[in-house]
């Protein structure tokens, strides 16, 4: 055999080692390393299969499935997956949230109480509503509205300061004038 069979050969072997080992290390960080939940939530605002799941800010998982609940087609529901060891409880809390401005959804779950029992594999996570665009523009519009009524009443309020202030400075303009200082040197 010729030496660039020989290193043809090895070549061949350290490529196929080397696809094995990666194909080794993604099954065992993708599939018996992961315990599945879910959850339910009334909004789901862009959330996908694949987005992050966020325990306390770190990624944990990753969700499986957004889809109407069989059950109760008012509510989403929602299954991940998140890594084995991940210590969520009964007072964790999933929420619709984002890491930035730039990313899309994510699932957020806050870390809870140490004291709290630890949840089992496939349990129900509680869940928090976030406020949809449409609520808050809608909150703002309340908050506009009030405050033009504020102003409003505010405006009729300066108006009588106003009156009051220029009363009171004729009466200090009259007080000061020069009959009076007149008066105040004579005595």
């Amino acid at each position: 055999m010729s030496t660039e069979a020989k290193v043809g050969a090895f070549v061949l072997s350290c490529f196929t080692v080397l696809a094995f080992t990666v194909i080794y290390l993604v099954n065992v960080q993708f599939s018996g390393g992961s315990v599945p939940y879910r959850t339910y939530l009334r909004y789901a605002g862009g959330l996908e299969p694949g987005a992050s799941v966020l325990f306390g800010g770190i990624n944990v998982g990753r969700v499986t499935a957004v889809r109407p609940w069989a059950t109760d087609p008012t509510r989403i529901e929602i299954l991940l997956e998140v890594k084995k060891g991940t210590p969520l409880n009964e007072k964790s809390v999933a929420k619709l949230g984002f890491v930035s401005v730039m990313n899309s959804a994510a699932l957020s779950i806050t870390t809870g109480s140490n004291a709290a029992k630890r949840l089992s594999p496939d349990s129900t996570l509680t869940s928090q509503e976030a406020a949809s665009l449409d609520e808050i523009a809608g909150k703002l519009a309340t908050v506009a509205d009030s405050a033009n009524t504020l102003i409003a009443q505010a405006q009729g309020e300066l108006n009588d300061i106003s009156g009051n202030v220029n009363h009171l400075l004729a009466n200090l303009d009259n007080m000061t004038g020069r009959s009076n200082q007149k008066k105040l040197q004579a005595i």
